[in-house]
């Protein structure tokens, strides 16, 4: 899966061909019996007479512009997401970043992505975090030491306090047997050391076909558990097929049937007593709503009903979408008629969140909830603790300015002023949109001062025409116009009546 359409039509696949990969899947699995390997889905399997709702958990591009706000609970009618991609840095291939753009720490500051994160599951609701993706180099790819690998996998983890952990291989790192490998030993080494993916739910996320699972990604299942590491599940994206389908509702059955008669029949020939209900609950389906990247290829909502009504007679695990940021009209019937493929947009004629609507009646959950999931939070109400400004009455802000107010961090939508951010009932008509509370640990951003000199020291008596520069607790302003004992700081509380304008980067305001 990837924000950016892939410009090229995969060719389709063929049902007969003996590829290396298949060769390759048949050494892994015979070397898995002959060195006393079972074959399992995950450790400690529930009996085939339990099952367990399906669970619907749609993916959010996190560095998708606009950005999505799962967060708010109007804008997000799940209560599980799936937040993608965690990749490589370009610039230093052992080191987690959001899609090559941010590394974590960057990530929490730009896109407020971890109070996002507390402030969604302050609500009851569950967060996994997905490796790899179609647009950028996965971590297992990129960096060759195996134990550097495994904890970036682990300081995922624990930096989001997450359980559920999704491995999306496509693309190129289907074929890349090295990371491949890497990628097995690594979850192995982390899990045999019991640190934090010991007691993780792992899925690996894979494309499929109308033939169920390809070769190559029959050998990422098969690496995972020659090497031990339980796997909570298998998600196919029922997806991108190549070619026109007229019927999507049913290629995706398909798909889904088709993968999970490969997994039984495997499971029957090493013997671990998966069978029925019990396969079908380790089992998940990703579905690309609206117009997918293939040329003919587009889901409806009539397909996505009977989707989830498959998926829960069926007793699926999980349901995904791709993606929640794509779950909304494109706002011309245009984009309709010409099957417009989006990032923001599904394409096809729908309301808000249709989609997520339609498949929320699946009434599962993830298991995967933090120690402060559901529970009430203990806000820091300290304004020293802030992190950017707090709210002022008389302030004006523009889009994108950030402020507290009550120990909470709001982000501006719009330019407003006099709306008190805490007193919002209704995120869409709004100026403000909650993003999560002020986190322990918090604390205001500094700004950069300049050496004594650099401009006079301001003075309460001092005359000061319109571009006069001074310094004021070792800060640098500019006067906007005539003035007279106006104290520069008046900048930092309402930027438009002060005479004065701060020459550094206000703690909240947008950098653009």
């Amino acid at each position: 899966m990837s924000a950016i359409p892939s410009p090229t039509t995969p060719a389709p696949r063929s049902r007969r061909r003996l590829s290396p990969w298949r060769v390759l899947v048949a050494l892994m699995l015979v070397g898995a019996v002959a060195y006393g390997v079972p074959l399992v889905v995950r450790a400690n399997l529930t009996s085939a007479a339990e099952t367990r709702a399906t669970f619907f958990a749609p993916y959010v591009d996190v560095t998708a512009t606009p950005v999505d706000n799962f967060q708010v609970a109007a804008m997000d009618p799940a209560r599980q997401a799936v937040l993608g991609f965690v990749v490589a840095s370009p610039s230093n291939p052992c080191q987690p970043s959001w899609g090559g753009y941010y590394t974590l720490g960057q990530a929490d500051q730009t896109l407020d992505l971890r109070l996002r994160i507390t402030q969604f599951e302050s609500t009851g609701a569950s967060v996994a975090v997905s490796f790899g993706g179609q647009a950028h180099t996965p971590l297992a790819s990129a960096c060759t030491d195996v134990t550097a690998l495994a904890g970036d996998y682990a300081a995922v983890a624990r930096h989001y306090h997450v359980s559920t952990l999704d491995f999306d291989v496509e693309g190129s790192a289907l074929s890349d047997g090295a990371a491949t490998q890497r990628r097995a030993t690594a979850l192995a080494t982390d899990t045999a050391k019991g640190g934090p993916l010991a007691h993780a739910h792992v899925w690996l996320t894979l494309p499929g076909s109308l033939e169920g699972l390809g070769t190559a990604s029959l050998a990422q299942v098969a690496s995972l558990l020659s090497h031990h590491v339980p796997l909570a599940g298998v998600n196919v994206m029922a997806m991108n097929y190549g070619q026109p389908v007229a019927d999507m509702a049913t290629a995706i059955e398909t798909t889904a049937t088709d993968t999970a008669a490969q997994l039984q029949k495997l499971a029957n020939q090493y013997g671990d007593g998966l069978r029925g209900a019990n396969l079908w609950a380790h089992l998940g389906v990703t579905v690309m709503i609206g117009q997918n990247d293939s040329p003919g290829e587009s889901v409806s909502l009539a397909d996505a009903r009977r989707v989830a009504d498959f998926a829960r007679a069926n007793h699926l695990a999980r349901l995904s979408i791709w993606s929640l940021n794509r779950d909304g009209p494109c706002g011309t019937s245009a984009a309709v008629e010409n099957g417009v493929l989006a990032t923001s947009c599904s394409g096809v004629t729908q309301g808000a969140f249709a989609f997520s609507k339609v498949f929320d009646r699946l009434s599962g959950t993830m298991s995967s909830a933090t120690a402060v999931s559901g529970r009430p939070l203990a806000l820091d109400t300290n304004p020293a603790d802030a992190p950017y400004p707090l709210w002022q009455p008389l302030a004006t802000y523009v889009q994108g300015y950030k402020v507290v107010r009550a120990g909470y961090v709001y982000e501006a939508r719009w330019y407003n002023s006099g709306t008190d951010p805490a007193a919002t009932t209704d995120p869409w008509t709004s100026p403000w949109i909650l993003l999560g509370p002020v986190l322990v640990g918090d604390h205001p951003t500094t700004t950069t001062t300049l050496s004594a000199g650099t401009y006079p020291e301001w003075s309460a008596s001092g005359t000061y025409a319109g571009g006069d520069r001074v310094l004021y607790r070792g800060e640098p302003y500019q006067a906007k116009w005539y003035n007279v004992g106006a104290r520069p700081s008046t900048a930092l509380v309402d930027a438009a009546a002060s005479p004065w304008r701060a020459l550094f980067t206000l703690p909240g305001e947008p950098t653009s």
